[in-house]
């Protein structure tokens, strides 16, 4: 299989990133899934980034989103939160979509059990930020750490920058067959540069991938 076009924030070249615009746009140019990130606001769950975001703007609720775009492909929503505020409202709203194809992600680590526990039948997955690696670590300590953190949250995705995966060749192997999907991300750069490194992707396994550049779609399906 490909690995997964996911328009990071839906299509952000032509619109505000994480609103309803943004991610009909992506899925009308081809993408496989949209990411959103979602925070609880007054009650309930709204799309925006920022754990500091102005108070005063309308942001899309998450009900929205997912009535509008359950059955157009995945939908990653990343969890932004420090508490676990947001699970009432997020079970509310996923229980009326059991069969969509959604993966709840989230870098907060005191979360993650919650989610999983909550949602057994979803996909999780643990953004692993590059400083959680330090210099020190063997690549064979950083395929363990990624892998035993991953089978201690029972998580089914692993989110690990590209730079990590392009210094140790056994990664992606590893997390295969521990079971463990592996994700990464595609920075706006320039088409050639973006095409030459989702075909990198492809070729190393990485099975999704999320992008800011979604003219990336159309040039990888020429």
């Amino acid at each position: 299989m490909k690995t997964l076009l996911i328009a990071h924030r839906g299509n952000t070249n032509d619109f505000n990133e994480n609103t309803i615009d943004a991610f009909e746009s992506a899925f009308a140019k081809g993408a496989d899934g949209i990411e959103l990130d979602v925070q609880m606001h007054k009650g309930k769950l709204i799309a925006v980034h920022d754990y500091l975001f102005d108070q005063n703007q309308e942001y899309p609720e998450l009900e929205t989103i997912m009535k509008l775009f359950s059955d157009k492909g995945r939908i990653e929503i990343e969890v932004k939160s420090l508490d676990l505020d947001f699970l009432p409202s997020l079970t509310s709203v996923l229980s009326r979509y059991s069969d969509a194809d959604i993966e709840i992600t989230t870098s907060v680590i005191g979360i993650a059990s919650p989610i999983r526990s909550a949602f057994p039948r979803h996909l999780t997955g643990i953004i692993f930020p590059n400083k959680d690696f330090e210099e020190w670590m063997t690549q064979d300590f950083i395929c363990t750490k990624i892998i035993k953190t991953m089978k201690l949250l029972k998580s089914d995705v692993a989110h690990i920058q590209y730079q990590l995966i392009e210094k140790n060749s056994e990664l992606v192997h590893r997390c295969h067959e521990a079971g463990i999907k592996v994700h990464s991300h595609i920075h706006k750069t320039n088409i050639d540069t973006e095409t030459s490194l989702y075909k990198k992707f492809n070729e190393l396994g990485i099975d999704q991938c999320t992008l800011d550049d979604v003219e990336l779609i159309s040039a990888v399906q020429r």
